[in-house]
């Protein structure tokens, strides 16, 4: 029987170990701090270091995780944070960023719009997607007949389908009026949430649905613009789809 009751202690303690080393290997996940290093890193590449004149990469990356913490509150959560990382690496890589990359980088756009862990819980009242565990596939699916939305994991539902419950969200084109979803107005059309005024107008102050400005044309929000981008040059503000980046470009003000 000794030697049975050995060789049991034996795999028993070979288990353990194995667990131990198991715990050992998983990365502890970043914290704020750390994931604005790493996407400082990411932006300042040699092409952007070279291009914005920066003194040298240390400089860059001081400057660039100086904005990054600025754009990512303290509410962070690094569940999603290396597809973000990813994606600014990506941006920055060729100097040109465009569309979607400038949303990514300048606004939070996605993938990196899942980077906060607000404190609502499911069902909880919200106004914005933050207020909501984003990283976990929250977020704050709004009614047109609501002033503020829930914290839901969105369920996509199609044109003329029931959206009462409040997971359902309608799919692009369409909002829900709190019964079903119906198609997006028009300009002038009165409006409560964005999803009223579809991909051509914009639900403004005035809750009216007012017709979105085009590239190279003024704007004082992002929402005013096709592109979603209302970028700031020489105290001007005007829509933008693209920014080749140049010593010049406000841009750079953040990566020298």
């Amino acid at each position: 029987m000794l030697p049975s009751a050995f060789m049991k202690a034996q795999r028993l303690l070979v288990c353990c170990l194995a667990l131990v080393a198991c715990g050992e290997d998983e990365e502890e996940p970043r914290t704020r701090e750390q994931f604005c290093q790493d996407w400082a890193k990411a932006a300042c590449n040699d092409e952007v270091v070279s291009v914005c004149q920066a003194e040298g990469p240390d400089e860059c990356r001081q400057s660039q995780e100086d904005a990054c913490r600025k754009l990512v509150s303290d509410d962070f959560s690094d569940a999603k944070g290396q597809a973000c990382i990813d994606a600014v690496a990506d941006a920055y890589e060729d100097g040109n960023l465009r569309d979607e990359e400038l949303a990514t980088v300048l606004r939070l756009g996605a993938p990196c719009d899942q980077l906060i862990k607000g404190s609502k819980g499911t069902g909880d009242s919200c106004t914005k997607r933050s207020d909501c565990d984003a990283p976990s596939g929250f977020d704050c699916v709004k009614k047109a007949d609501k002033e503020t939305g829930t914290c839901q994991i969105p369920e996509i539902t199609g044109a003329g389908r029931k959206c009462d419950a409040d997971q359902k969200s309608c799919e692009p084109g369409f909002y829900c009026d709190g019964d079903n979803c119906v198609e997006a107005g028009d300009v002038g059309d009165d409006c409560t949430i964005p999803e009223q005024c579809g991909e051509t107008s914009y639900c403004n102050d005035q809750g009216e649905c007012a017709e979105r400005a085009a590239t190279g044309e003024s704007c004082s929000s992002d929402a005013e613009c096709t592109t979603g981008i209302c970028y700031e040059f020489d105290g001007d503000q005007e829509c933008t789809d693209r920014i080749v980046i140049s010593r010049s470009e406000p841009i750079c003000d953040d990566l020298r």
